[in-house]
């Protein structure tokens, strides 16, 4: 990834910063699939409840990607990233300091934050590195992606050891760390104005019906990875077939997947165009959730996690990446409804979820839910690779 100098550029220590943010934010955006059987014992929740957590988190952080464009031409990246990291701070330390209606308000304060923080530091990246900028955005995901990896067996330490109430306080004080670290920083970048002494280039012409499909794919993206990463959990506790608080690991390893896919993104970046990594990313996702729904141990569970994950690793850095090549200079403005529309996608189908499973008799018909949304993907490729990689 390119870096700036100094003057006027984000420094290479803010880069850290960032990427070692974000890391941190992928324990926080995925702590909810690893923590819901204890939620669901704490407060005596049904599943129907116990998926308004994640409501709270996802509705949140909509709010949250709908003001971060004015944010952003407001006062810059500095303040949305600060303020972003202090709502995690405060809203991880508290979640388990009252009842179920308190847990759900301070979600939605940590919800809050990660909708300015993950999708500012995607913007953050993208702009800031040239015509490699899936392969940049896909870096950065990794550093999602150790956190969301980590999450899980941090979860299942915590568990064991009588100490879940610590480690999210521990998770705050982190994320309040940052916050401090990155106000005393330069976090902006140069406009292209700046750098190279040219006006930098409006943005690529294109038909506005690209934003249709596109917005599908964030809506229906987010959705099922939230889904499948806030209940394997659950589906792995419900099987009986692992040993202590093994099912809390379940998680890990679609978030593994996810994680290994995206460090191999760049590299078959150079050789596969983008759209048809998005294509083979998603069939490879549909069989695996497919087989997810039909597994009866925690062995083959966890095999199926890894397949989703490493199906839908390109799937995310693609769809920035593509946001930002067809829009140009008003890809931040155009992300005002992108994100948003991928935090709806993350609010309601984990929800719909519970409301399928509780309605249905099992989880493993509300895991059709996703299984849904992968399927109405593939069928929208041929549009998508019509309008927006044309």
């Amino acid at each position: 990834m390119e870096n700036h100098a100094e003057d006027g550029g984000p420094k290479a220590a803010a880069n850290v910063v960032v990427h070692a943010g974000f890391a941190l934010t992928g324990v926080v955006t995925t702590m909810l699939g690893p923590l819901l059987p204890v939620l669901i014992n704490r407060w005596s929740l049904s599943d129907a409840r116990a998926g308004l957590f994640f409501s709270a988190q996802y509705f949140a952080a909509l709010t949250g990607a709908l003001t971060l464009s004015a944010l952003l031409v407001w006062r810059g990246y500095k303040i949305v990233l600060v303020a972003g990291f202090a709502l995690i701070a405060v809203g991880v330390s508290s979640l388990l300091l009252g009842n179920h209606t308190m847990g759900l308000i301070a979600t939605g304060v940590y919800g809050y934050g990660l909708g300015l923080i993950l999708s500012s530091t995607n913007l953050w990246v993208a702009e800031i590195a040239g015509s490699r900028r899936a392969a940049a955005i896909s870096i950065v995901n990794v550093a999602w992606g150790l956190g969301a990896i980590a999450c899980p067996a941090l979860v299942a330490y915590a568990q064991k050891a009588n100490a879940v109430p610590a480690l999210l306080a521990g998770i705050g004080a982190l994320a309040g760390v940052a916050a401090v670290t990155l106000a005393a920083m330069n976090v902006e970048p140069r406009s292209e104005t700046i750098a190279n002494g040219t006006p930098a280039p409006s943005f690529l012409p294109v038909r506005k019906i690209i934003a249709v499909p596109l917005g599908a794919f964030f809506f229906l993206y987010v959705g099922c990875e939230s889904s499948v990463g806030g209940w394997t959990a659950a589906l792995a506790k419900r099987m009986g077939t692992s040993p202590g608080n093994m099912w809390a690991l379940a998680p890990m390893f679609f978030w593994g997947g996810l994680l290994v896919g995206r460090v191999f993104v760049p590299m078959i970046l150079r050789r596969v165009k983008e759209q048809n990594l998005l294509a083979a990313g998603l069939i490879v996702g549909a069989i695996g959730n497919l087989a997810l729904v039909e597994v009866r141990t925690f062995q083959t569970a966890a095999v199926c996690g890894v397949v989703i994950g490493l199906g839908f690793s390109g799937v995310y850095p693609i769809l920035v990446s593509s946001l930002v090549r067809n829009f140009g200079e008003r890809a931040k403005r155009v992300a005002s409804i992108m994100f948003p529309l991928a935090s709806l996608g993350g609010a309601s189908m984990p929800w719909l979820v519970g409301v399928v499973s509780t309605q249905a008799g099992g989880l493993r018909s509300g895991l059709m839910v996703p299984l849904a949304g992968v399927v109405v993907m593939v069928a929208l490729l041929p549009v998508l690779r019509r309008q927006a990689f044309a």
